[in-house]
């Protein structure tokens, strides 16, 4: 499947006919493997106070050997339904966060008060209190937390249960705009279904490209679905207007998080492999529960389409070809141009860098360059073609160099952690102790720049 929507030719290297580029195309890799924020997750929940579940290093770490990198993690906060949360749990929270990050996982995030329809929720004013506790600990750890979900209200924070009446619009919109505020804005909320959020923004129409990542409340704002493709509505996802409510979601997801769980299936057949994978196409699925439905998800291996799904959840950067400056010299310009395909159902949603690196082949040197290109823009399969002039600077050595591209996480504990690089899918790229992707190209640098680069980006030398 994958081969007919990319070029899968062998690696070469030729002259272009009108330029002194060096051209390289690039063969497609179907391996599966774990990238940032994206594919199948692992559930895990933890209760309150003394019934706490910690994270385990061990487990998280087993977890990422099974090409994932995201859990979910649900906090019960049933024995503070009536008081200010306590420093345990906080501490306890915090904890967990720093477990993650040393697993080298991220996570989806909610908290709710009660795990039954039965079960009261808490009050606006001890919702408002928690989070207002909760702040400290988004500040700290929004590195790892890939969303927050809105959770808070009713049975599992799903918006549908009240027992303190939390269901009306207004006191909605006073918890989403608590949580806008108390979580940094670089992350994004998810809620439970489109007319949530189209009542809460007051409008229908949906995120675009001119908004997108802007930081507006609508900008932050995606969605999760709970009983995907599993009854008429998907359980009440959507109104009566469900195409509407579709293509409204469908839009806005190459621009916000989208991402749930199945459920057992109500009046509809479990849905079969073209369903899947067209309906998680059309919608922008990032993620998805691997420990829930297992009637739906079993299925799709029966079928033969879940390697399909594990690889096209979320993003799937593809090269296609390079062309690269074969000799530079210090104080001159290499250049850089890259066609890249994106096959996933979907697109980035949280901050990414991009980089292009030299390495000295004989002393290990490393330069650095940062350019002003924003990955999460890479749409669902829409081609992107890249152009960069990078400057050298004066004294760096002559030599061969091997030229990668970084996409590194921007948040400063993970920049450097080759778990949270995005990996591209093409053959012998992928170096996995320094997260880099080797474009198969060096430049020789050596001589005298006949044309002195002016422009404003530059190697750095790695310190």
């Amino acid at each position: 499947m994958i081969c007919g929507l990319i070029a899968c030719s062998n690696t070469e290297k030729e002259p272009e006919k009108d330029s002194r580029l060096m051209t390289v195309n690039y063969t497609a890799s179907y391996d599966i493997f774990p990238n940032p924020e994206r594919g199948f997750y692992r559930y895990t929940e933890s209760r309150s106070g003394t019934s706490a579940t910690p994270l385990d290093e061990n487990t998280l770490k087993s977890y990422r050997n099974e090409s994932i990198s995201l859990i979910y993690r649900i906090y019960y906060l049933k024995d503070f339904k009536d008081k200010a949360l306590s420093q345990q749990v906080l501490e306890q929270i915090g904890a967990d966060m720093t477990i993650l990050r040393v697993a080298g996982l991220k996570c989806v995030l909610r908290f709710a008060y009660s795990s039954n329809e039965n079960e009261a929720d808490a009050s606006l004013n001890i919702i408002l209190q928690h989070l207002e506790q909760l702040q400290p600990v988004f500040e700290t750890n929004a590195d790892v937390i890939a969303v927050l979900q809105a959770g808070f209200i009713g049975a599992w924070g799903e918006w549908y249960y009240s027992s303190n009446n939390l269901k009306t619009p207004g006191i909605r919109a006073t918890i989403l705009n608590k949580m806008l505020e108390t979580l940094p804005d670089r992350r994004m909320i998810q809620v439970r279904t489109p007319a949530y959020k189209t009542d809460y923004v007051q409008r229908n129409t949906p995120v675009g490209y001119n908004e997108a990542f802007s930081g507006t409340k609508a900008a932050r704002i995606g969605h999760h679905n709970d009983c995907f493709m599993a009854s008429a509505t998907d359980y009440g996802t959507y109104t009566s207007k469900i195409e509407e409510e579709k293509n409204y979601i469908g839009s806005e997801g190459v621009y916000l998080p989208v991402g749930g769980e199945t459920c057992p299936p109500d009046g509809v057949d479990p849905a079969d492999c073209v369903k899947a994978e067209s309906e998680m196409r059309r919608l922008h699925w990032s993620f998805l529960n691997q420990d829930y439905y297992h009637g739906v998800n079993d299925r799709w291996k029966t079928l033969g389409c879940m390697d399909n799904i594990i690889r096209e959840l979320g993003y799937r950067f593809t090269l296609q070809t390079g062309a690269y400056s074969d000799e530079a010299a210090p104080n001159g310009e290499i250049k850089i141009e890259l066609a890249i395909n994106n096959i996933g159902y979907a697109s980035l949603y949280n901050p990414r860098k991009m980089e292009f690196v030299l390495k000295n082949t004989t002393t290990g040197e490393i330069y650095i360059a940062a350019v002003n290109e924003d990955p999460r823009f890479w749409k669902p399969m829409i081609p992107v073609e890249l152009k960069f002039g990078i400057g050298l600077p004066h004294d760096i050595p002559v030599g061969i160099y091997d030229l990668y591209l970084n996409l590194p996480d921007p948040e400063p504990l993970l920049y450097s952690r080759p778990e949270y690089a995005i990996r591209l899918a093409n053959k012998d790229v992928w170096d996995a102790v320094t997260g880099y992707n080797y474009l198969q190209h060096q430049v020789k640098i050596a001589g005298n720049a006949s044309v002195v680069y002016q422009g404003d980006i530059f190697f750095e030398k790695k310190l």
